[in-house]
């Protein structure tokens, strides 16, 4: 079925080059990334029939259960519009040259160094006269 053992991020990424060979998808940059915004979309509103599944559940079985409840029952649709959502990332990468795998390793030991501070707090009469 699949062309590799898609074990790594390049096989991943290799995968979707040749996916995109067998459909006769071009690489086009801007569409991929329009269809990408549209499954992040998708995964919103998932997530939002999580949360209403979860406030029609509490009542009767309190916040955290109604909550375990609500997403064993969205999960695998949840993981599915995830899931395009990275079908969407490589398909980026691939379109850009991009060695995903390569930068993410590079990226992540950024972070790992990163030290990240909150915000200040927003100054909201310095707007005002």
């Amino acid at each position: 079925m699949f062309p590799n053992a898609m074990r790594t991020i390049s096989d991943f990424q290799a995968f979707h080059r040749w996916l995109d060979e067998q459909k006769g998808w071009g690489p086009d940059l801007k569409l991929n990334m329009v269809l990408l915004a549209g499954e992040v979309g998708e995964v919103a509103n998932e997530l939002r029939n999580i949360f209403w599944r979860q406030s029609l559940l509490e009542p009767e079985l309190g916040e955290a259960a109604a909550w375990e409840a609500a997403l064993a029952e969205y999960r695998q649709d949840l993981g599915f519009e995830l899931a395009d959502c990275l079908a969407y990332i490589f398909k980026l990468a691939n379109n850009a040259g991009i060695d995903l795998e390569a930068a993410y390793k590079t990226k992540m030991a950024k972070n790992v160094q990163r030290q990240w501070t909150a915000p200040p707090p927003a100054n909201h009469n310095a707007n005002q006269k």
